[in-house]
């Protein structure tokens, strides 16, 4: 094998079909979202079905097209067609003007026989090669052996962060996508941001609010940014797409001032719903309070403000987070409501206020519902009727009809069977004084439907019934149903409590039919309700296994008993007690636990000792026997020599290898639950 650096036999470019395609047809995950920003700036497209197939492989020529593309000479390869540079490349080929620019270019070179290859597999080792290059590097920078030189670089700048293939390895689509995102956003070799060089100018920390706005001009359809401590509008050669909006970034934009691409960064936000605002926090619906500074700049129905001038307007409305490195908020924007729009409740009708010919709020299940200036049908129902109400996104009652009329199920998850508090999947607080309480106990923590029987009474049951499809993550659809755009994910072990999820925690690309539980649709034949088991492996709890034996009775009577417990401890504290004879003491694992006490299920976890902490990606992931493995977002962290648990950061500064454990399988859904040092 020939070791020179500047003898390697390269190419690439993705298919002939690459331009842009409608961001739905992105899936999930990393490498999910490098290919939308791809496709924003001409570089990636979709096939004629409307979706990347980011699984799909490439070839030399295809790559090489690719690398064309993401250096913005898309426009030069008509001076390089009706030409034949390789005796295997035909100057009819699609691809001959593409890979005669990249070797004029010094991008790729020949096999060295005067052929190219074209539709060789385009290795890792090669694409990375092509991305130093098109970065400035030569080989006096890298060093004069190949595959290793090249590799070692592109380790050390961060131009493999979140790829997944090995060396020796060939890419495919998704892969390709990730390494090239990763290109955008590093410094070539002379210090300058590579996706600069694709924009005639640019606007840099630029918080991308809408990409459908009507400017202050009247312009329809412009990209609405927060950047420089003012709002700005931008009409838009490409549409970027709808899930880059909220994000912050790098906005770049052609020669007449209109956008051509979108490039987020990695800083963080988060979409709240507020339940409640004071002048120095903002609180939501789950009781999770967020410090807000009184000079906090905010967006508010498209004007900026300051947080202590407007935090009273906030209540109720949807509020979007950018946080500082340093966890500090720096902006908070806000938009209408939309966590309850459309949702529809049946129950009775308990209360009307001030009176029921011309209510202001009503009372149902338990919860009372402010009515919207236009809601319709109130006037011609009773209290103590059995009535059904539709929902604004605000909260409001936008509609109502009598039961018989109209009935929609309730799915909640029981909080309490003691006081029947529930809270509706969509976060509402419902109370009921539940008839079938004994029954009920058993389902404290569960997903389960509100049946209404009377003025605050009610009965429930337990939430059951899949379709019998098989969901696809990447194509968002179970069977031929979509999944609605604000689906609720949960899943659970056995009969212990549930856990929200979100579609990006399931790690495979399928769930099997019989794993799920539940699917509900909504009134447009969209799923919005899935409830699996035990898919995700989030719904343990995990740390270190203790035992201790309980007993009862004098020892010695009749009525003596002893039994084994467990419980798991963790960062958070020490679980409560469980009887088990299962697994083994002083082992990490997960525990999954009925509000009654009884243990639904263990998960065991595989040990990976010796990991190097150079083989961890911050807090996001860990590579282990080359799979890119990601880090759970509760990870605990344990600390053998003290017995104390700590934080990942305190745990790589402690010792120069950590040990691993993961659930799951590699290469399919594992995920990092604990991590030891000291053992």
């Amino acid at each position: 094998m020939d070791r020179k650096w500047l003898s390697l036999a390269l190419a690439g470019a993705l298919t002939l079909s690459l331009l842009t395609l409608p961001a739905a047809a992105a899936t999930g995950g990393d490498t999910g979202e490098a290919a939308v920003v791809l496709s924003g700036l001409g570089i990636l497209s979709g096939y004629p079905d409307g979706l990347y197939h980011l699984e799909d492989s490439l070839s030399r020529a295809q790559f090489c097209k690719l690398a064309i593309l993401a250096e913005g000479h898309g426009d030069q390869t008509a001076l390089s067609a009706y030409r034949s540079l390789f005796s295997d490349v035909s100057s009819a080929d699609w691809s001959a003007p593409y890979i005669n620019l990249a070797h004029e270019e010094g991008l790729m070179t020949g096999k060295g026989d005067g052929t190219f290859g074209p539709d060789e597999t385009v290795t890792l080792e090669q694409a990375v090669t092509v991305c130093l290059r098109l970065l400035g590097y030569t080989e006096a920078d890298i060093g004069p052996f190949w595959p290793e030189d090249p590799m070692a670089k592109a380790q050390r700048i961060g131009l493999l962060e979140k790829v997944s293939t090995q060396t020796g390895q060939g890419l495919d689509r998704g892969q390709a996508a990730q390494l090239l995102y990763n290109l955008l956003r590093l410094p070539d070799a002379q210090g300058k941001t590579f996706v600069l060089g694709l924009g005639s100018s640019w606007v840099e920390d630029a918080v991308l609010l809408s990409n459908d706005a009507e400017a202050a001009d009247g312009t329809l359809h412009t990209a609405q940014v927060y950047a420089n401590g003012s709002l700005n509008w931008y009409g838009q050669s490409t549409e970027i797409d709808d899930v880059l909006v909220h994000r912050r970034g790098t906005l770049l934009l052609d020669k007449t001032g209109r956008v051509k691409g979108f490039l987020p960064d990695d800083s963080i936000c988060k979409t709240v719903a507020a339940e409640k605002t004071t002048a120095s926090a903002v609180t939501d619906a789950a009781g999770n309070s967020y410090a807000v500074a009184a000079s906090t700049p905010v967006i508010l129905d498209e004007e900026r403000a300051t947080y202590s001038a407007v935090w009273y307007d906030l209540e109720g409305r949807e509020l979007t987070l950018y946080y500082a490195e340093n966890g500090g908020i720096t902006l908070v924007t806000a938009a209408d409501a939309r966590r309850y729009e459309g949702i529809l409740l049946t129950g009775y009708y308990e209360n009307a206020q001030p009176n029921a010919a011309d209510p202001s709020a009503i009372t149902l299940l338990g919860c009372i519902f402010p009515v919207a200036d236009n809601a319709a049908g109130l006037s011609g129902l009773s209290v103590g009727e059995k009535i059904t109400i539709s929902l604004n996104g605000a909260g409001e009652v936008l509609q109502a009809w009598s039961a018989e009329e109209k009935r929609s199920t309730v799915a909640a998850v029981l909080d309490s069977a003691g006081r029947g508090s529930l809270t509706h999947v969509s976060g509402l607080s419902l109370s009921v004084e539940i008839s079938n309480f004994s029954k009920a106990e058993e389902w404290e923590g569960c997903l389960v439907w509100v049946n209404s029987s009377g003025i605050g009474t009610g009965s429930v049951s337990a939430l059951s019934g899949g379709m019998g499809q098989e969901l696809d993550v990447k194509g968002r659809t179970l069977g031929s149903l979509p999944l609605a755009d604000d689906v609720k994910i949960y899943d659970q072990v056995g009969s212990a409590p549930v856990v929200e999820i979100g579609l990006e925690d399931i790690l495979t690309s399928t769930v099997a039919a019989d794993k799920i539980a539940y699917a509900g649709t909504d009134e447009s034949g969209q799923v919005d309700l899935l409830l699996l088991k035990n898919v995700t492996g989030d719904a343990y709890t995990y740390g270190r296994y203790l035992f201790s034996t309980a007993s009862s009775g004098k020892e010695g009577s009749e009525d003596y008993a002893e039994w084994r417990t467990v419980a798991i401890e963790s960062g958070s504290g020490t679980s409560a007690y469980c009887a088990s004879t299962q697994v083994v003491g002083n082992t990490f694992g997960g525990l999954a636990v009925t509000a009654g006490g009884r243990v639904a299920g263990f998960q065991e976890l595989t040990k990976a000792a010796g990991v190097p902490r150079s083989d961890f990606s911050g807090e996001e992931y860990v590579v282990l026997d080359g799979v890119r493995v990601p880090i759970s977002d509760s990870v605990q962290v344990y600390n053998d020599d003290n017995g104390t648990w700590i934080d990942l950061a305190t745990a790589k500064g402690y010792d120069e290898t950590l040990t691993v454990y993961y659930s799951g399988t590699l290469g399919g859904n594992a995920k990092v639950r604990v991590i030891a040092v000291g053992d």
